[in-house]
C-alpha cells in the first residue's frame, strides 16, 4: 500500500484511533460481516477468543481481495453486551492483532443479536494498493 495514497487524523478524543482517514483514487474493498466461528460453527464461549477469530476471519478476507490490516481505512465493530469488561478485552485482542501504527477509522457499536448467536462481527474498507 502506498502510504502517500492514505492520511490519517488522530483523534482528539480516543488516542490509538483515527478520527478520520484520507484515501487518494484507487480500488477500495469493503469487507462485510466478518465473524469467527469455531471449526464445528459453533459460537466460541470465550470473548477474546470470538474477537480473535473474528480478526482472523476479517485478515482471510482481506487477504482473499489482496490487501491487509495496514490497508483498512475504516472498521465497524458490532458487540452484543457490550460493557467496559468486552470494550478492554476487544481492545486487548485487537491490539496484538491490528497494525496500530496505522489505525483506521472506526466504530464500536454494541448490538442486541447477531447472526447465529455471535457475540463480535466487523465490516472493513480497505484501500487496496495502486496497480
Amino acid at each position: 500500500m502506498s502510504a502517500e495514497r492514505i492520511e490519517r487524523i488522530p483523534s482528539s478524543t480516543f488516542p490509538g484511533i483515527s478520527e478520520s482517514v484520507r484515501v487518494s483514487a484507487g480500488d477500495l474493498l469493503f469487507v462485510s460481516g466478518a465473524v469467527g466461528f469455531e471449526d464445528d460453527g459453533s459460537v466460541p464461549g470465550d470473548f477474546a477468543r470470538a474477537v480473535e477469530l473474528t480478526l482472523r476471519e476479517l485478515e482471510r478476507a482481506l487477504n482473499d481481495g489482496g490487501a491487509e490490516f495496514a490497508d483498512v481505512v475504516r472498521i465497524s465493530v458490532y458487540v452484543t453486551h457490550l460493557d467496559d469488561e468486552r470494550l478492554r478485552v476487544f481492545r486487548e485482542v485487537r491490539d496484538r492483532i491490528m497494525d496500530l501504527e496505522n489505525p483506521p477509522a472506526s466504530s464500536l457499536i454494541g448490538v442486541q443479536s447477531l447472526v447465529k448467536g455471535a457475540t463480535v462481527e466487523v465490516d472493513a474498507i480497505a484501500a487496496l494498493s495502486m496497480r
